[in-house]
C-alpha cells in the first residue's frame, strides 16, 4: 500500500512541481494555473482536483501502487490533452486578433474610399448639365510676354474682367478686389492672393495703357491683353459676356461685360466666383475659409495615403 505522502509527491510531479516539507505538503498539491485561458485552465484544474480526491479515495480503500500508477497515467493523458487545447487556444487567439486589428484598418480604409466616391459622384451631379468654368488660357502680359494658367500655378488667384475706360464700375471692382487681397495678406495667417485684370477691350487698351491702369489701384494687380481672338477666348473659357455698345466716335464707347470676380486655385481649377453686390469683407472671409478648407483636406490626404 502507498503512503500518503508518495500519492502527493507522485501528483505533484506531473505538474513539475517539488515536495514542501511539514504542514505545506497537502496546501502545495493544488495546482496555481497561470495565464488568462480561462476555459481550458479550469477544466485542467477542475481534473486536477478530481485525481487529488481520488488518490486520496483511494489510499483510504487500501489500493496497491498498480492501481495508483494507472490512474496516474490517465491523468497524465488527459493533462496533455487538455495543455495542447491550451496552447492551440493561444494560437487562435493572436491569429484572430491579428485579422481583427487588420481588418479594421481595411474597413477604415475603405470607407474613406467610398466616402469619397460619393463626395465626387455629389459633386458631378450638382454641376451636371451646367457650363464648365475657367481652364487653360494665356495672354500678354504687361512687359509683352505670354503668360497664362500654366505659369501661375502653384498661387491662388482673383480674376477680373473689365476695360480701362469704364467710367465707374470697374475700378470700384478692381479697389474692392485689391483690397481683399490686402485684408488676407494682414491676417495672422496670411493667405497669399494674385490679383488679375484682364481687357475685354484689345482695341483700345494696350499693353502700356493696361500696365498704367494696374498701377492705379496697386503694384500688386497684373494686367493682361492680347488680340481679339484671344481675348475672345479666355471669355469664353469663364463664360464672361462682353460686347460693345453704341459708338459716339471711333474709340468712345462703353464695353458691356460680366461684372464678377473669379477665385482660380493653385492647380488653375475655378473654385469660386463674387457678383457685384459682395462686399470686400465678405469676399475675403470667404476666400479665407475656402483657401483653409483646401489645405486640410490636403493634408488630410497626404497623411492617409
Amino acid at each position: 500500500m502507498l503512503s500518503r505522502r508518495r500519492a502527493i509527491q507522485t501528483l505533484l510531479r506531473l505538474h513539475g512541481c517539488s515536495f514542501p516539507s511539514g504542514s505545506r505538503a497537502l496546501s502545495t498539491s493544488r495546482i496555481v494555473l497561470k495565464n488568462d485561458h480561462d476555459k481550458v485552465d479550469d477544466e485542467i484544474k477542475k481534473i486536477s482536483e478530481k485525481m487529488g480526491k481520488e488518490f486520496e479515495d483511494s489510499l483510504k480503500n487500501g489500493a496497491n501502487e498498480q492501481e495508483i500508477d494507472k490512474k496516474f497515467m490517465n491523468f497524465r493523458q488527459l493533462s496533455k490533452q487538455k495543455s495542447h487545447e491550451r496552447s492551440h487556444i493561444f494560437t487562435w487567439k493572436t491569429v484572430l486578433g491579428t485579422f481583427i486589428v487588420g481588418g479594421s484598418m481595411l474597413l477604415a480604409l475603405f470607407y474613406i474610399r467610398k466616402v469619397r466616391v460619393e463626395e465626387a459622384e455629389k459633386q458631378r451631379k450638382l454641376t451636371a448639365g451646367k457650363a464648365r468654368i475657367g481652364g487653360d488660357w494665356e495672354l500678354q502680359n504687361t512687359e509683352g510676354k505670354m503668360e497664362g494658367s500654366e505659369q501661375l500655378k502653384g498661387n491662388w488667384l482673383l480674376l477680373y474682367f473689365g476695360f480701362t475706360h469704364c467710367p465707374d464700375i470697374c475700378p470700384d471692382e478692381i479697389e474692392k478686389m485689391v483690397k481683399v487681397v490686402d485684408q488676407l495678406e494682414r491676417d495672422k495667417d496670411p493667405v497669399k492672393i494674385l490679383p488679375i485684370f484682364i481687357s475685354v477691350d484689345p482695341a483700345r487698351d494696350t499693353l502700356k495703357r493696361v500696365k498704367e491702369y494696374c498701377l492705379e489701384f496697386s503694384p500688386k494687380l497684373r494686367g493682361y491683353s492680347g488680340t481679339p481672338e484671344q481675348v475672345k477666348a479666355v471669355a469664353k473659357t469663364f463664360r464672361v459676356y462682353h460686347s460693345e455698345g453704341p459708338k459716339t466716335a471711333p474709340d468712345d464707347y462703353i464695353v458691356d461685360h460680366t461684372v464678377i470676380m473669379y477665385l482660380i486655385d493653385p492647380e488653375g481649377n475655378f473654385h469660386d466666383y463674387y457678383g457685384q453686390n459682395r462686399r470686400a469683407e465678405e469676399i475675403a472671409q470667404t476666400i479665407r475659409l475656402k483657401v483653409l478648407k483646401a489645405e486640410m483636406k490636403e493634408k488630410r490626404s497626404n497623411s492617409i495615403f
